[in-house]
């Protein structure tokens, strides 16, 4: 994780604890077999058939990055449950992350070949890091709450407070919007950069007087606190509709140059997965919680503030212009909060042919 902590008072072992608790990977592996093996006579090599070396031959590796939600992690658990990815010739390496910047670490490093990510990151593929090939949800599950002690009600009484954040991320974004909002700019407030196990445990134990995060992580600091000492003060539905907020995939530049048809599976797996968690909800929470190990009431918590995108929807707003509105409109925020120094167009770095192709019989 690449986001830093800055020195704060030391924790107490319950919120020590909890931060562990929070980085505990729950990401299962699949073993990658080689060829597949029929018998032989006694001393002699295992032999492989055409037909099984032509089978293996058509299955190629995509290292997927996700983060353990209902956006990120259910297509994973889905469409290892049903066959999804296998139905196209995909073996999906999933690698777990918390936040989208260090995704894009990954991908620049050939780690990682496709990601999802929050539209907080999407400032990184308009720097021309990734290309975005599909979306997932409109999202309102980006908050920023204040602790009761604080005093804070609104965003106002933010000024001269203590605020955790993972920045480059939608949780960031919220927070300057309800800042801009308020009339005050980020200078006022005293932003601290951590990660998300970092901001909840931070919040928690008191050390912060309010922090900017997202669903399923809201869930488990209610969890351990309580609601009625949580101040709300807003999220991404307090600034529709004049700003929307995608969740996405996003393919490293040169994965996709150098393998555009893989890359058109993949969206193809992809469709079948989010398809399928659309009209089978409770099932999708299920394999969901048993995959990353949320518990299930957190991630129906979740479902709340997620707008899901079917594929044909998602073909649609790709096809009409409303999706490249949304990063236009994205941009200048990023923008605003120094993430990028101008708007660039968004079909630069927006690659609609492969979800465009993926709904055609």
């Amino acid at each position: 994780m690449v986001s830093t902590i800055k020195s704060l008072p030391k924790l107490s072992v319950t919120a020590a604890l909890f931060s562990v608790v929070l980085l505990l990977s729950a990401c299962g592996s699949s073993g990658g077999s080689s060829a597949v093996q029929t018998s032989s006579p006694q001393g002699s090599s295992p032999v492989t058939t055409p037909v099984q070396a032509k089978t293996e031959a058509k299955v190629q590796t995509i290292n997927f990055g996700y983060i353990p939600d209902m956006g990120g992690a259910a297509p994973v658990a889905i469409g290892e449950e049903k066959g999804f990815f296998k139905e196209e010739g995909i073996k999906l390496n999933a690698i777990k992350f918390l936040s989208g910047p260090p995704e894009f670490q990954a991908m620049a490093s050939g780690d990682v070949d496709i990601a999802y990510i929050g539209p907080g990151a999407a400032f990184l593929s308009a720097q021309g890091q990734g290309n975005i090939i599909g979306l997932i949800s409109l999202g309102k599950s980006d908050m920023v709450f204040a602790t009761k002690k604080s005093g804070v009600q609104d965003w106002k009484g933010l000024k001269g407070k203590t605020v955790g954040v993972p920045k480059g991320t939608s949780g960031e974004m919220v927070l300057n919007l309800g800042l801009e909002k308020a009339g005050l700019k980020p200078s006022d407030v005293n932003i601290v950069n951590m990660d998300v196990a970092g901001a909840v445990t931070a919040y928690v134990a008191g050390k912060v007087d309010a922090v900017a995060i997202w669903s399923p992580y809201t869930v488990e600091i209610e969890k351990q606190i309580g609601k009625e000492n949580m101040i709300k003060l807003g999220d991404n539905s307090s600034f529709f509709p004049d700003y929307s907020f995608p969740a996405s995939w996003v393919v490293s530049p040169k994965f996709l140059k150098e393998k555009p048809e893989l890359v058109e599976k993949f969206m193809k797996a992809m469709n079948k997965t989010t398809d399928y968690k659309i009209s089978h909800i409770d099932e999708a929470v299920k394999l969901t919680a048993a995959y990353t190990q949320v518990p299930e009431d957190s991630l129906k918590q979740e479902l709340d503030s997620r707008e899901w995108i079917d594929s044909k929807k998602q073909a649609e707003v790709f096809k009409d212009g409303s999706a490249k509105k949304w990063f236009d409109n994205l941009q200048k925020l990023f923008v605003d909060n120094g993430k990028l120094t101008s708007v660039v167009p968004s079909e630069n770095f927006l690659t609609t042919g492969p979800a465009i192709k993926a709904v055609q019989p």
